[in-house]
């Protein structure tokens, strides 16, 4: 804004030097020009207002659907105050100056033929264009990272085969179904759900592994090794599934096997770890030799680890895996379990699993029936949304910067209209007049971005816990959005140089 003021000021030297010589005093004359920008910036600072109230509806659809209240956000009275009171500060400000380099000339100097010259104010234009190019390229960096996080996220390798799997929660009454009754609903709801077309396998688990909580940290004894109070034992984060849980999941069993139905006839069912936890407590021993006593129940004997699970991402994508113990479902019989389908069509058997699952008991609340992937996609919504914001300030800081240069260059051009005729008439080549156009342009923008890259070093280490799969000095990033700015660089520079290049020798001469 400040840059295009400083053109327009410049363009009107010949205007105010006649105000000036008819008895204008250069009060009078600032005055004019500060409340001609305030009321540019207060007209642009609404306009800001309400394109920002029509894309609220946009930012609330991208809102992540567990954010409180979010449909009720609207635009703020302060916010609309501060935002009024920063466009008129802004108008003041970037009024000011141009006001008074303008007034400061006097009317024999600009009408003295050098009208169409301006001896202070390109430097000022050409630092403005910097300083906007390098914050343009901090926005862009910082999205670019974010971005880059969003899309390492969504391909993290969490250790869970997602795809074609349909979850759904369900819960049941403690005072209607005991332990015994619990685990029999849910093998029979696994073998009705296992009976329905296209379906490849079923299973169940007290929460999603990935994006769900499993049972709090709880301490546990492992048989030949020193007994110690609960305080002082080594802790495990504890899951309860059911038969086919790994292979619904396709969670590979990398040594001994998973639970199976026969199991439940055992008065030893016993417990299956994950990988970290047998790289953590049984490094150095046969984990399928190990028996444990987990800290979970009123009595609590030593299992024997019947398998290891290879490890999985834990509470979120971020996460790395946890030392974990499964229990067998027979073992920590819950009421409330999140069942998987793994079917060739899950979406289209959801209705039919739902039904499955209340032809058993009618009254049963069936919840979150949704494909894995969408329930990742949901978990999510955060970083997309911090994604979508921070890409949409980026957007918006290089439409800006590539209109600054355009102006800049634009003003220039229509500056030195009668060299460029004189160079043409003396046999200038076009190509020539257009390559120093168009390389004045990417001279500042490079200067620009040599800075902005400098200030993404420093200040973008911020970002770093908001990171995945990308550091803040990430090279291809930067190398991205340098190569990005360059091209916009280039077509906001080309558009004056083309015209430029246009320019009639005679016309231009004739010019005072």
């Amino acid at each position: 804004v400040a840059n295009l003021l400083l053109a327009r000021a410049a363009a009107r030297r010949r205007e105010i030097a006649i105000r000036t010589s008819l008895g204008a005093g250069r009060l009078a004359i600032v005055r004019q020009l500060v409340v001609e920008s305030v009321l540019l910036s207060t007209a642009g600072g609404m306009l800001g207002v309400a394109l920002a109230r029509s894309s609220l509806d946009a930012l609330i659809a991208f809102a992540p659907p567990d954010l409180l209240r979010v449909q009720e956000l609207s635009i703020d009275m302060r916010v609309l105050l501060y935002t009024l009171g920063l466009s008129t500060l802004t108008g003041l400000v970037v009024g000011i100056v141009p006001a008074l380099l303008v007034a400061r000339e006097s009317a024999t100097a600009s009408t003295g033929g050098h009208g169409g010259r301006v001896t202070r104010a390109p430097r000022i234009r050409q630092a403005l264009v910097v300083g906007q190019v390098a914050m343009t390229v901090m926005l862009l960096c910082g999205a670019g990272l974010l971005v880059r996080t969003l899309v390492a996220l969504n391909g993290a390798n969490t250790g869970v085969e997602m795809s074609n799997v349909l979850t759904m929660q369900v819960g049941l009454p403690a005072a209607r179904y005991p332990p015994e009754r619990r685990t029999q609903f849910y093998r029979e709801a696994l073998a009705a759900l296992r009976a329905l077309p296209g379906v490849e396998s079923t299973g169940a688990g007290n929460s999603l592994p990935v994006i769900g909580s499993p049972r709090g940290g709880t301490g546990f004894h492992r048989l030949g090794t020193p007994t110690l109070p609960l305080s002082q034992m080594p802790i495990t984060i504890v899951r309860v599934v059911t038969p086919g849980y790994f292979r619904t999941l396709r969670i590979p069993i990398v040594r001994g096997r998973e639970f199976a139905d026969s199991d439940d006839a055992n008065p030893t069912p016993g417990f299956v770890v994950n990988q970290a936890f047998a790289n953590k407590y049984l490094a150095g021993v046969d984990p399928l030799q190990a028996q444990l006593r987990v800290v979970m129940q009123e009595t609590n004997p030593h299992f024997p680890v019947i398998g290891v699970a290879a490890d999985v991402s834990e509470g979120s994508v971020r996460q790395p895996a946890q030392p974990t113990v499964f229990y067998s479902h027979r073992q920590l019989a819950e009421t409330g379990m999140t069942v998987l389908v793994r079917a060739s069509q899950p979406q289209a058997i959801a209705s039919a699993a739902v039904q499955a699952i209340r032809r058993l008991d009618p009254n049963l609340a069936v919840t979150r029936v949704r494909t894995y992937e969408s329930a990742l996609g949901e978990s999510l919504a955060r970083e997309r949304m911090i994604a979508l914001v921070s890409g949409a300030f980026a957007l918006s800081g290089l439409v800006l910067a590539s209109l600054g240069l355009y102006g800049l260059l634009a003003f220039l051009v229509a500056e030195r209209t009668k060299e460029i005729g004189i160079r043409i008439a003396l046999g200038a080549q076009i190509g020539q007049l257009t390559r120093s156009v168009v390389g004045s342009g990417l001279r500042l923008a490079a200067i620009g971005a040599a800075l902005g890259i400098a200030g993404s070093l420093v200040l973008l280490r911020s970002l770093r816990t908001l990171l995945f799969g990308v550091t803040p000095n990430d090279l291809t990033t930067y190398v991205a959005v340098v190569l990005l700015l360059c091209g916009v660089a280039a077509l906001a520079s080309y558009v004056p140089a083309r015209w430029a290049a246009g320019v009639e020798p005679w016309t231009a001469l004739r010019q005072d």
